[in-house]
C-alpha cells in the first residue's frame, strides 16, 4: 500500500508541477497582444508573438516596451562602395578580417538606430536600442505623423514598441513597430 501511495503522490506532484511550469516557450506580454497580432516562428522551432504592424499609422494597442530618452541616434550608412556583392559571396567559404564587407542590398529599408533609455546615465534600468525601418509607425503625442528618422533627436522622451523579437544582450536589440515623440 505505501508503495502505491507513493507513486500517486509522486505523479500528483509531476502533474502539478508541470500544470505550474507550463510552456516556457510562450510569450510572457500574452495579455498585452492585441487580437490582430500574428505568431513567427524562429529556427529553432520557438512561436513568438508579433504586434501588428499598424498599417493604418497608429501605434499598437499594447502598451510600450518602453518609455524613455532618446540617448542616441545613429542613421543607417548603406555600404556601396568597396564591398562585396551578397550574391558573390560562398557561404561555405572562410571568413577573415582582411576581407572586404558584403555590400547592402538595393531594398535593405533600415533608417537607421536609436537607443532609448528608461534611465539615462544610470547603469540600472531599461535600455533598448531599437532599429527603425521603413514600415515603422512615428508619431507625436497626438497621433499625428512625426514625419521621418531625421526628426529623432537626442534629449526626446520617447514611448518605443518592438515586434517582440529582442537580442538579450544589454542594451537590449529590438525592430521597432512604432516609435510615439512625448511633448
Amino acid at each position: 500500500m505505501t508503495i502505491a501511495r507513493t507513486a500517486a503522490a509522486t505523479l500528483l506532484s509531476l502533474t502539478l508541477l508541470t500544470a505550474a511550469c507550463g510552456d516556457d516557450d510562450t510569450d510572457v506580454r500574452a495579455d498585452d497582444v492585441p487580437a490582430d497580432a500574428t505568431d513567427t516562428t524562429d529556427t529553432t522551432g520557438s512561436t513568438t508573438t508579433v504586434p501588428p504592424a499598424s498599417s493604418d499609422g497608429t501605434v499598437p494597442a499594447a502598451p510600450p516596451d518602453i518609455t524613455g530618452t532618446i540617448t542616441e541616434v545613429a542613421p543607417f550608412e548603406p555600404i556601396t562602395e568597396d564591398c562585396t556583392p551578397a550574391e558573390d559571396v560562398d557561404p561555405d567559404g572562410s571568413v577573415s578580417s582582411n576581407d572586404p564587407p558584403v555590400c547592402t542590398p538595393p531594398d535593405n529599408d533600415v533608417l537607421g538606430t536609436v537607443l532609448v533609455e528608461e534611465q539615462p546615465g544610470v547603469q540600472d534600468g531599461r535600455k533598448i536600442s531599437f532599429t527603425l525601418t521603413t514600415s515603422t509607425v512615428l508619431t507625436g503625442d497626438d497621433g499625428a505623423p512625426l514625419g521621418e528618422f531625421a526628426d529623432l533627436a537626442v534629449g526626446q522622451t520617447v514611448d518605443g514598441w518592438s515586434t517582440g523579437i529582442c537580442a538579450e544582450s544589454y542594451p537590449e536589440q529590438c525592430s521597432a513597430v512604432a516609435i510615439r515623440r512625448r511633448s
